[in-house]
């Protein structure tokens, strides 16, 4: 029987708790685990790309239940690819406008700041003069 990781190992290897991999498990986000002959889950090549997944597209801002909608759809065959394709150029819509709202205020931060510096230049300054009297 091929062995893998266990869930210890791969929570860590991922960053994600065992209750969470068991979660995505129940939910079906992901394929039922394998287990070994002492009933522990052993986790293959194939758990990991699909973690790999989730953990990107719940860091792009997906919710699982959206996750959920295009494993279900995957899971339902490629007739289905026109309708998961859609799914990821929204989230990707989504990603940009947001990265285009933090420019905003990435930019209002560098302002302010530079502002603040322009200040304290300022203040120094006049503080020199007035000791040079």
């Amino acid at each position: 029987m091929e062995e893998g990781l266990s869930i210890a190992e791969v929570s860590q290897k991922f960053d994600i708790s065992s209750t969470t991999l068991r979660y995505y498990e129940r939910i079906g986000l992901m394929d039922p685990v394998k287990k070994n002959a002492s009933g522990h889950r052993y986790y293959t090549e194939h758990d990991f790309r699909r973690i790999n997944f989730i953990k990107c597209m719940r860091t792009s801002g997906m919710t699982v239940e959206q996750i959920k909608t295009y494993v279900d759809l995957f899971h339902e065959g490629e007739h289905t690819i026109p309708q998961r394709k859609e799914l990821l150029i929204n989230q990707l819509a989504n990603l940009k406008q947001q990265v285009e709202e933090l420019q905003t205020v990435i930019q209002y931060l560098e302002n302010k700041i530079d502002n603040y510096e322009d200040t304290l230049v300022k203040r120094e300054l006049e503080q020199r003069h007035k000791e040079e009297k």
